[in-house]
């Protein structure tokens, strides 16, 4: 990206390519099309982005980022999710982080939805699962615990990717499905799926 970033033209950029992820689909869409969506010319367009591959790209990477800082902002100084009363559960849904992260993927559906249904890009699911993987090791780490290896006789990657992939499905569904349910009924079911899933894997 060149030039200095412009907040509010990168918004209109983000929801252009929104919408027209939506109606046309990412192989579809040109460059033009984008700018001409957002109401800006294709120079303005390549003064933040070299096309539309880096468009999707930074666009998924600042998701991530975003997601990423939630969870850790809302983790304690061992690195454990609490509620505002101690409780390293998740309760007290809107102090959770997990909570608040789901009202981030709520608040911006429509970029969810439209990656959520672009066909074989999954790149965005992947990137949560390796974000939730990667908390859960730096947590046993912080603890100090040393990591099993295995659980119930599942090896502790096998038991790792369960977790993930469960945790990550239940999200993506919801995103398919509308984010009908409030994220605290998602936050709600993560935390009965944790207490049938090796959330212990690690320690």
């Amino acid at each position: 990206m060149a030039g200095k970033r412009n907040t509010k033209t990168e918004a209109k950029i983000k929801a252009a390519f929104t919408s027209l992820m939506q109606s046309k689909g990412f192989d579809a869409m040109t460059v033009s099309d984008i700018a001409r969506a957002a109401g800006i010319n294709r120079g303005t367009f390549y003064m933040h982005y070299i096309d539309k591959f880096d468009l999707r790209q930074q666009l998924i990477d600042d998701t991530i980022d975003d997601l990423t800082r939630i969870l850790v902002e809302n983790s304690d100084d061992n690195g454990q999710t609490v509620t505002s009363d101690g409780k390293a559960i998740c309760d007290a849904f809107k102090e959770t982080a997990i909570a608040k992260a789901l009202h981030y993927v709520k608040n911006d559906y429509a970029f969810f939805n439209a990656v959520s249904r672009s066909g074989t890009d999954m790149q965005l699911y992947d990137r949560l699962k390796n974000v939730l993987k990667q908390l859960i090791v730096a947590q046993a780490k912080r603890f100090g615990e040393e990591p099993k290896h295995d659980y119930n006789g599942i090896p502790a990657d096998y038991a790792m990717e369960i977790l993930v992939s469960a945790v990550s499905s239940i999200i993506w569904l919801w995103i398919r499905r509308g984010c009908k349910e409030t994220p605290e009924q998602i936050c709600h079911i993560i935390e009965i799926n944790k207490t049938t899933a090796p959330i212990d894997v690690l320690w």
